[in-house]
C-alpha cells in the first residue's frame, strides 16, 4: 500500500508540473518558422538530422560566403525538397552564396539559445533575466579542447572573470548563490590517469586562485563528470580536492552520471567517504550526455560497455540513486539535474517524503532546454539552479551539438512531450527497469583489447611487471641452435636508451657458423613441419598467443626498457602481437587442404596451397615484439621452417617471443633465434641458396639491397627467392581549412611525435592548406610544448629518448639541415643524459628539400603550404614512398576525393595514422615502402605459401563416374 501511495504522489506532482508548464512547446521545438520545420524534419529524417548537425558542426570554421554555401549544398541540399513548399525552397537558398550571411545568423541564434556570450553586457541581461524567475545559476565556461597548458592558463583566467561578473549581479538566488561548474580536463593538456601526481599538481595550481576567489564570495563549484575513462581520476582528485581545500568556506560538489553500470558503487564509495572525513558535499546527479560516445568507443576498443543500454533502465538506476543521496542529506546537497517530468515529479515527491526542505535540494536545469517546465518548477518555489555554459560560437559548437543531440534523440522525453504528443499517463510512467541483452561480440578473429590504465588494477599490474623485470637485469642469453655452440662468437650487451649507461642483459650472438648450423637445421626440419596438419600448426600459434598474453605486462615492461617505448605503446605491441599470432592461425584453416577450382563431367581439378621451405625473418626494432610475431608467425603456420635474426637494439624482446614458442611446443629446428651483426648474419642468410623466402621490415637502403641480393641467385640455387619487405615511408597529413583543429592537432601531435617518430607509418610531412596554416602550426606546437620527455619508465612520459646514439645524431643532423632549408618554428627540450632529440616543427618547407623527401625516424615535422585542396593531394603523393597518409576535412566531397586520389597503402581520414590494427586495418605500402603485401590482411599467408594444382581425368571406358 505504501508503494503504491508513493506512487500516486509521483502522478500528483507530475500532473501539477505539467498543469504550471502550460502547453506552448519549449522554443527550440516551436514549428514556426524555418528553424522549427527544419528541426521537426530532421527528427522524422535520421539521414537528415545526421547531415544537418555535421553542417552546424563546420559552420563556424567556415570563413567565406562561398564555403558556407559549398558546405551546404554539400550536407543539406539535397533535403530540401522534403520539406517542401515555400520553407523547402526558402532551405534551398542555403546553399548560394548570398545567403550564407543568414545561414550563419540562424546558426548563431540557435547556439545563443544554449550558450550565453561571455562579454558582460550580453551576459549580465541573461543572469538578470534568471534571477527574476527566479533561479539561481552555475555558469559553465565552454570552448576549445585544452589541447596545451597555455590554453588551460586561459580557462583560469575566464572563470576568474566569471566570478566577478556572477558578483556583480545584486539578489542572485542559490545556496550558494555565486556558483560554478568546471571540467578538471580543461585545467591540464595532460589530464592522464598514469600521471596522477602531475595531473594533481597542475590541476591544483590552476584552481587556487578559483578557490580564493569562491572563498570571498561564499561561492560553490561542482566538478563535472566527462568521458568514462576519465571517472576514475576525476573522483580521485575530487576527494584530494576536497581533503586539501575543503575548509566549509566554499560548498564542493561532483556530478555523477545515472547511466554508468558503476554508478552506485561510486556514490556509495563517496558517501562512506564524507562520513568518514566529516564532509558535506554536493552531488549533482545527472542521466548522462555521451551515451553514443561511450558504446562506439568501447566497441572500437573492445572493452566493456560501461553505460546501461536502455533508457528505461538509466531512468530506473536514476529513481534508486536519488533515494540513496535523500537519504543522506546528512552528508550531501542533493542536485536533481533533469528535465524529465516523471524523474523531476519522482524527486519532488521522495524529498518531500523525507521531510526535507527547499533549502536542503535543488533541481537543476539546462539553460535553452525545456523553458516551460522551468517556469513550473519555479512556480513550484522550489531550489532552481540553470546550468548555463557561456562562450564563444566556434569554441562552443561542441556543447550546442550534444544539446541538439539530446533534444532530438528518439529517446527523447522532451520531443516525446512536445513533438510527438506524448499522453501524460506515458510521462509519467515507472521506468521499465529491465537492461537490454548485451551488445553482441563481432563474429570470428577479434583483436586483443590494449589495457585501460584509467583502471587502477592495471596500472598497478604494468608497475609490478616492471619490478619483476628490473629484478631480471644483467642475465646472461644464450644462443639455442642445435649443433652450435650456446656462447655464439662474442656477447652483445643490450641498454636502456633513456639511461645508456644501465646494461639490461648481455646476449650471445652468431656468426657464420652458427647462421650455416641454422640453416642446416631449418632445411632438415621442413619436410616434417611441410606435412604437420595445417591444423596443428594453427594450434600452436593459438598455444603461442595465450602464453603471450598470459606474459602481456612483462613483454611490454622490457619494450619500455630495451627500447623505449611508453607503457601504452608497449602495451598496443604486445597486443598486436597475440593478435598476428591468433589472426594468420585462422587464416591459414582458411587456406588448408585442396579446393576445388572448376571440375566438370569425368574430370576434377583442385588447387592446394604449399610452404615454400626454409624462411629468414628479418625485424626492426621499433616493433620489436609486433612485426617480429607477425612475421615468424605467417613463416610456422604456412608450413615453413623459420631462422629469425632480430634487431639488435631489441634483442631481449625477441628473447621473450622465443620462450613464447617454446612453451607453446614449437619443434625443435623449427624455429630458430640468430641474433647477430645485420650486414654478417643477414646478408649471409639472405644469400644462402637453401634459403627459399626472406620477410624483411626495415630502412629502405636495406630493403632494396635484399631484394638485390635474394634475386640474384647462387650457382647452386634451384628456386627464385620470395622477398616480402616494407621499407618505411615519408608520409603526409592532409589539414583541409574546415578542418577541427581540437581533433586535428591532438591526432597529428601521436601521429608525428608518438614514439619520437620512430614509426615507418608516422607523420613527417604536414600539408595545410590555405588559411589554417597558422593557427594549426600555433596550436600544434604549443601542445608539444606541454608534454615533457623523459625515462618511459615513468608514466608520466608520453615521450622518451631514440633507440641509440646513432640516432640521435642522425636526427640532430636534420634539424641543422631544416634550419637552413625552412624556418625553425619550435624546438623542444630534452632531458642531457640518454639518447634524446628535441622535437622540431619546421615551416616553410618546400617540396624540393631534403626535410620534405628524406625518411628521417625522429621527432621532426615538416610543414608545407597548399593553396587549395587538390594542391595538397599533389604534394602529398610527391614522394618516393606510398605507405600511410591522412586527411582532416569536413567538406565530404574532399574526403571522397582523397579516398579515391591518396594512393598510399593506408589512408586515414578525420585520426591519427598511425596504430593499424591486424584484420582490421591491414598495413603495408607501395612505391619504395614495399611490394603492395598487406600483414595483418587476408592475402598476407599468400606471399609465403606456393600453389600447385591437380588436375584428374577419371573418365574409365565410357564410365563417367557419379553420372545421373
Amino acid at each position: 500500500m505504501q508503494q503504491l501511495s508513493i506512487e500516486a504522489q509521483i502522478q500528483a506532482v507530475g500532473k501539477q508540473l505539467q498543469r504550471l508548464a502550460g502547453h506552448a512547446p519549449p522554443s527550440l521545438f516551436d514549428p514556426r518558422g524555418l528553424r522549427g520545420r527544419v528541426l521537426q524534419a530532421a527528427m522524422r529524417d535520421a539521414a537528415l538530422r545526421t547531415a544537418l548537425f555535421q553542417f552546424v558542426d563546420v559552420l563556424p570554421a567556415l570563413a567565406s560566403e562561398q564555403e558556407i554555401a559549398e558546405h551546404f549544398q554539400s550536407y543539406l541540399k539535397a533535403y530540401a525538397n522534403r520539406l517542401g513548399g515555400l520553407w523547402g525552397r526558402l532551405f534551398a537558398l542555403g546553399g548560394l552564396p548570398v545567403a550564407a550571411s543568414a545561414v550563419r545568423r540562424i546558426v548563431s541564434r540557435l547556439a545563443r539559445q544554449f550558450v550565453a556570450e561571455e562579454r558582460p553586457e550580453s551576459l549580465q541581461p541573461v543572469l538578470a533575466e534568471l534571477t527574476r524567475l527566479p533561479a539561481a545559476v552555475t555558469l559553465d565556461a565552454v570552448g576549445e579542447a585544452a589541447l596545451s597548458e597555455r590554453e588551460c592558463e586561459g580557462y583560469t583566467a575566464r572563470y576568474l572573470a566569471l566570478l566577478d561578473q556572477l558578483a556583480a549581479v545584486p539578489g542572485l538566488p542559490g545556496r550558494p548563490p555565486v556558483h560554478l561548474s568546471i571540467k578538471l580536463s580543461a585545467l591540464t593538456a595532460r589530464f592522464d590517469p598514469l600521471d596522477y601526481p602531475g595531473v594533481r599538481r597542475r590541476v591544483f595550481a590552476r584552481l587556487m586562485p578559483i578557490l580564493a576567489r569562491l572563498r570571498e564570495l561564499g561561492g560553490g563549484m561542482t566538478v563535472d563528470m566527462e568521458q568514462y575513462e576519465f571517472k576514475p581520476l576525476t573522483l580521485r582528485l575530487f576527494k584530494d580536492l576536497v581533503e586539501a581545500e575543503g575548509d566549509g568556506r566554499w560548498q564542493a560538489g561532483i556530478a555523477l552520471q545515472a547511466y554508468l553500470k558503476d554508478t552506485p558503487e561510486d556514490l556509495q564509495d563517496l558517501l562512506a567517504w564524507a562520513e568518514k572525513r566529516n564532509k558535506r558535499l554536493a552531488v549533482r546527479l545527472v542521466k548522462g550526455a555521451y551515451w553514443d560516445t561511450e558504446v562506439a568507443l568501447a566497441r572500437q576498443r573492445g572493452w566493456p560497455v560501461p553505460v546501461l543500454l536502455t533508457k528505461g533502465a538509466t531512468d530506473a538506476q536514476y529513481e534508486r540513486l536519488l533515494d540513496q543521496l535523500f537519504a543522506r542529506s546528512d552528508l550531501v546537497y542533493p542536485a536533481v539535474a533533469s528535465h524529465n517530468l516523471r524523474s523531476l515529479a519522482y524527486a519532488i515527491a521522495a524529498a518531500d517524503r523525507r521531510g526535507l526542505s527547499a533549502s536542503a535540494w535543488e533541481i537543476q536545469m539546462l539553460y535553452g532546454m525545456a523553458e516551460p517546465l522551468r517556469h513550473a518548477v519555479a512556480a513550484m518555489g522550489l531550489a532552481l539552479r540553470v546550468y548555463l555554459p557561456v562562450g564563444e560560437l566556434l569554441p562552443g559548437i561542441a556543447y550546442l551539438i550534444r544539446r541538439l543531440i539530446e533534444n532530438t534523440a528518439n529517446t527523447s522525453i522532451l520531443r516525446h512531450a512536445y513533438v510527438e504528443g506524448a499522453e501524460l499517463d506515458q510521462l509519467l510512467a515507472p521506468p521499465a527497469a529491465g537492461e537490454a541483452p548485451p551488445l553482441a561480440r563481432p563474429s570470428g578473429f577479434v583483436n586483443l583489447p590494449l589495457r585501460d590504465f584509467s583502471q587502477a588494477a592495471n596500472e598497478a599490474r604494468f608497475r609490478q611487471a616492471l619490478e619483476r623485470v628490473r629484478a631480471k637485469l644483467g642475465g646472461r642469453y644464450l644462443l639455442a641452435i642445435p649443433g652450435a655452440a650456446p656462447e655464439g662468437v662474442g656477447w652483445t650487451a643490450s641498454c636502456n636508451p633513456a639511461r645508456p649507461g644501465e646494461i639490461l642483459g648481455h646476449v650471445a650472438v652468431a656468426g657464420i657458423a652458427q647462421a650455416e648450423q641454422a640453416v642446416a637445421n631449418a632445411r632438415r626440419a621442413f619436410p616434417a613441419w611441410r606435412d604437420t596438419p595445417p591444423a596443428e600448426r594453427a594450434a600452436l600459434c593459438r598455444k603461442a598467443a595465450e602464453a603471450m598474453a598470459a606474459r602481456r605486462d612483462e613483454l611490454a615492461a622490457w619494450q619500455v626498457l630495451e627500447v623505449g617505448k611508453n607503457w601504452r605503446e608497449a602495451d598496443a605491441d604486445v597486443a598486436e602481437a597475440v593478435d598476428y599470432l591468433r589472426y594468420y592461425a585462422g587464416q591459414m584453416e582458411r587456406l588448408a587442404d585442396w579446393r576445388e577450382t572448376v571440375s566438370f563431367p569425368a574430370e576434377r581439378n583442385h588447387l592446394r596451397y604449399e610452404p615454400r621451405g626454409v624462411a629468414v625473418v628479418i625485424s626492426p626494432w621499433n616493433f620489436p615484439l609486433a612485426i617480429l610475431t607477425g612475421m615468424t608467425c605467417a613463416a610456422l603456420v604456412t608450413g615453413n621452417t623459420a631462422i629469425v635474426k632480430p634487431a639488435s637494439p631489441a634483442n631481449l624482446v625477441a628473447y621473450g617471443l622465443k620462450e613464447v614458442l617454446e612453451e607453446a611446443g614449437f619443434p625443435p629446428g623449427v624455429c630458430q633465434f640468430l641474433p647477430g651483426e645485420g650486414p654478417v648474419i643477414g646478408e649471409y642468410l639472405v644469400k644462402h641458396p637453401d634459403v627459399h623466402l626472406i620477410a624483411f621490415t626495415g630502412s629502405r637502403a636495406v630493403g632494396l639491397e635484399i631484394l638485390q641480393q635474394a634475386y640474384t641467385p647462387a650457382p647452386e640455387q634451384r628456386h627464385v627467392k620470395q622477398v616480402i619487405a616494407e621499407m618505411g615511408g615519408k608520409n603526409a597529413i592532409v589539414v583541409d581549412e574546415d578542418a577541427d583543429l581540437d581533433e586535428a592537432v591532438g591526432e597529428i601531435l601521436h601521429s608525428a611525435f608518438g614514439y619520437q617518430g620512430q614509426k615507418c607509418s608516422a607523420c613527417s610531412r604536414l600539408i595545410a592548406v590555405g588559411r589554417v596554416h597558422d593557427r594549426l602550426v600555433e596550436r600544434l606546437a604549443a601542445a608539444l610544448d606541454s608534454h615533457p620527455y623523459g625515462p618511459p619508465e615513468d608514466p608520466a612520459f608520453q615521450f622518451g629518448p631514440l633507440i641509440h646514439a646513432a640516432a640521435r645524431r642522425k636526427a640532430l643532423g636534420y634539424i641543422e639541415l631544416g634550419r637552413r632549408e625552412g624556418r625553425l618554428y619550435y624546438l623542444g627540450r630534452v632531458p642531457e643524459d640518454g639518447h634524446y632529440c628535441p622535437p622540431a616543427i619546421f615551416t616553410d618547407i618546400e617540396p624540393h628539400h631534403r626535410l620534405a623527401r628524406e625518411e628521417i625516424f625522429g621527432p621532426i615535422l615538416a610543414v608545407l603550404r597548399a593553396r587549395s585542396f587538390k594542391e595538397a593531394l599533389e604534394l602529398a603523393l610527391d614522394s618516393d614512398y606510398a605507405l600511410t597518409g591522412g586527411v582532416f576535412s569536413r567538406l565530404p566531397e574532399h574526403l571522397e576525393l582523397a579516398r579515391e586520389r591518396f594512393r598510399v597503402g593506408n589512408l586515414y581520414l578525420n585520426r591519427r595514422i598511425t596504430g593499424a590494427r591486424v584484420g582490421v586495418q591491414p598495413f603495408g605500402g607501395v612505391r619504395l615502402s614495399g611490394l603492395g603485401v598487406q600483414a595483418g590482411g587476408e592475402d598476407y599467408l599468400k606471399q609465403f605459401l606456393w600453389t600447385r594444382v591437380v588436375s584428374e581425368n577419371t573418365l574409365r571406358h565410357g564410365l563417367v563416374p557419379d553420372a545421373p
